[in-house]
């Protein structure tokens, strides 16, 4: 069937259209679109990265972008390497952790298995950080579970650990404010055995 010209603009029109709202439509991933003011150097994205740092990433290129650690605690193929970053106003020291393990079975490569930062300048792609609220964080993760809480005992501050497992995020929480943001594989435990690295820190009951 041959269809006239004006036909064919028409139909051409209409599906332009089409095209144009089906593209406005698109709204981008929470966990994926950067904000504007964020840069990527400083981008939180749940179960993937805190900055350059990646969920997988190899430490070889973890060390060439960090250098060696300031601290950590290594056991069993299994290690924490802690980073300390003094704050600009020189009163509060944040820190950067990673912890790794052996990629597979070969037991040759260690690879990024969780990211932990106590530093306000990274931030999710919607703008939360640490300083933000749980009221906040639970808005934006609504199946974050208490996983435990510990007594600091170098503070003696009660820490609350909540965790997003399907999303690969979790926080840790002081009087409502969040401390420091975790990223780990979606579908997988966080790992929070850093909590017992000061002997004096006490697991609590959850009713506690």
């Amino acid at each position: 069937m041959k269809l006239s010209k004006t036909a064919l603009l028409i139909l051409g029109a209409t599906l332009s259209a089409c095209q144009s709202n089906s593209s406005g439509s698109k709204t981008s991933s929470p966990d994926t679109a950067a904000t504007s003011n964020t840069p990527q150097a400083e981008l939180i994205i749940p179960g993937k990265s805190i900055g350059d740092l990646f969920i997988g990433q190899d430490m070889t290129a973890v060390a060439n972008i960090m250098g060696e650690p300031d601290a950590g605690d290594a056991a069993m193929g299994k290690a924490w390497g802690i980073w300390y970053d003094e704050n600009l106003s020189g009163k509060e020291e944040t820190e950067i952790s990673i912890y790794s393990s052996y990629k597979d079975s070969t037991m040759m490569v260690k690879s990024v298995k969780q990211i932990r930062t106590t530093a306000g300048k990274f931030k999710t792609p919607d703008g939360m950080s640490v300083g933000s609220t749980l009221d906040r964080f639970q808005a934006a993760y609504p199946d974050i579970q208490l996983r435990s809480q510990y007594r600091i005992g170098s503070t003696g501050d009660t820490v609350k650990f909540f965790d997003s497992r399907s999303r690969g995020i979790s926080a840790e929480i002081v009087k409502s404010t969040i401390k420091a943001l975790s990223v780990h594989a979606m579908n997988s435990d966080a790992v929070e055995s850093y909590f017992t690295y000061d002997p004096k820190t006490i697991k609590l009951n959850q009713d506690q």
